[in-house]
């Protein structure tokens, strides 16, 4: 496994008058990671979810492609192949949440994607196990939403019962390649008959081009979770404010991202984490850009952007890990490219100021991945890294196996 410097810290000692600076801070160091092959086969790689779909407390993995009509999950620790649901095209995202208490997660799927708007229903559908989760699941319908893309799960209200988000990708009337129009970013109740209507209400529709990624975060101290967006627009900040049964939104744009014309604009992806127990925002930049970047907050606070990587072909999504447990958040970013650059790349914090960051090849190669999830996936407490390719056709586990000092 190749590792490389990408900002290297050098500091020295001074004396003067017998007094000295602090002492050299030692870096933080890359773990080993030992690859897994889940799937070898499923062509055109697209999301990739970590979730325990049958509560037996292990983790299990779900693949999704507009490549197949069907959404298989596979089970830990013999990952065994299942089918969700079949006959379905056009899939483009999923997330989980346990709606009923049972202990086995509701899976959101939005299917009938397409990047030409007018080809695009976005279906939007909770599917539900009868019994057996081995066995196909039932489909109930949610919404059709133009162009949905990106789905999550979230307590708007802070009443302890998720909401469900929709972020389609483009506007109705939307035309490449700069997609000129607004985007409607919506979450739903979700109904005491889950096959009952679910009503659709707004959350921002002043965004605008590409809405790529909805992510759900825990941004301030109140019972809420918030979202944030990355798009054309660069990284909102969407906060539910307000009464609970009376929700309104402050929607806050904290970065342009890329500063540059459509299509090479703003965010791809976003994700928060910690250093030190200071936040910190990663993004891929600009939307299927080549950038890595780090935003730290300032004393005003504003957003400081730093550019820790830009060698990327085609970044797509990133998210975020301690897997060295030093207490500082590292970083994965892949590449969906195809070909000899095709692979991932984690980020580690050298620091407790977000500003140097070694970097470590992760699968050069072997992984054009496209999602990415980290969890612990086989319970020893270390954070892993799960990614699904695009090109590269597959599915990986990278169980963390910890330093140097550790093995």
């Amino acid at each position: 496994m190749r590792l490389s410097i990408a900002f290297v810290v050098f500091s020295c000692l001074l004396c003067c008058g017998g007094s000295s600076i602090d002492p050299v801070q030692v870096s933080s160091e890359p773990v080993q990671f030992q690859t897994h092959v889940i799937e070898a086969e499923i062509p055109g790689g697209y999301a990739v979810m970590v979730t325990d779909m049958n509560n037996d407390g292990r983790p299990d993995i779900v693949g999704l492609t507009s490549r197949i009509k069907e959404l298989p999950w596979y089970e830990n620790p013999s990952w065994e192949r299942h089918v969700l649901i079949d006959e379905i095209s056009g899939l483009v995202n999923m997330a989980a949440h346990d709606v009923d208490g049972d202990g086995i997660p509701e899976i959101a799927i939005e299917n009938e994607f397409s990047m030409v708007a007018a080809n695009s229903r976005g279906l939007v559908s909770l599917l539900r196990h009868q019994g057996d989760t081995r066995q196909p699941w039932n489909r109930m319908p949610v919404d059709e939403l133009t162009t949905s893309h990106h789905v999550a799960w979230a307590d708007v209200d802070g009443d302890g019962t998720k909401e469900l988000v929709n972020a389609p990708l483009i506007g109705a009337n939307a035309l490449a390649p700069k997609y000129e129009d607004s985007v409607p970013l919506v979450y739903y109740h979700v109904p005491e008959d889950l096959e009952g209507k679910w009503e659709r209400l707004l959350i921002d529709d002043q965004l605008s081009g590409v809405l790529h990624r909805v992510r759900v975060v825990q941004w301030d101290d109140d019972m809420r979770e918030e979202l944030l967006t990355a798009g054309f627009d660069g990284i909102t900040l969407h906060d539910p404010v307000g009464e609970a049964d009376e929700v309104r939104w402050e929607n806050t744009r904290l970065s342009r991202g890329h500063k540059e014309e459509a299509t090479t604009a703003g965010a791809s992806d976003v994700a928060v984490g910690m250093i030190n127990k200071t936040r910190m925002i990663t993004s891929v930049e600009p939307w299927h850009g080549n950038e890595v970047v780090v935003y730290t907050e300032d004393e005003s606070g504003g957003w400081q952007r730093r550019i820790i990587y830009d060698q990327l072909t085609e970044g797509h999504e990133v998210c975020v890990g301690d897997f060295n447990g030093d207490g500082r958040d590292d970083i994965v970013a892949g590449d969906r490219a195809r070909g000899e650059v095709a692979g991932s790349h984690v980020f580690y914090a050298q620091d407790d100021s977000g500003a140097e960051w070694l970097h470590q090849d992760l699968d050069p190669q072997g992984m054009s991945a496209s999602g990415c999830a980290v969890a612990d996936v086989n319970g020893d407490g270390r954070a892993d890294i799960v990614q699904i390719g695009g090109a590269t056709r597959n599915i990986k586990w990278y169980e963390n196996l910890g330093g140097s000092s550790d093995l």
